[in-house]
């Protein structure tokens, strides 16, 4: 990955059966509702994952 990680929410809207994601850097997509709903499964799995490396990290000081 380069540069920093973004601390701003992407914003997820549905219109016309389809998620769209408005997010930081310019990130704009559309997702069917089951592409959304799997993405969405996977970020929030990535995310849990993501804290506990960062809560062990902080016991390692």
């Amino acid at each position: 990955m380069s540069g920093q990680p973004h601390n701003t929410p992407t914003e997820a809207t549905a219109e016309q059966g389809e998620v769209m994601l408005d997010g930081p850097a310019g990130l704009a997509v559309s997702f069917t509702a089951e592409a959304a709903a799997k993405s969405a499964a996977a970020m929030a799995s990535a995310a849990t994952k993501a804290h506990r490396q960062l809560k062990n990290k902080g016991r390692r000081k």
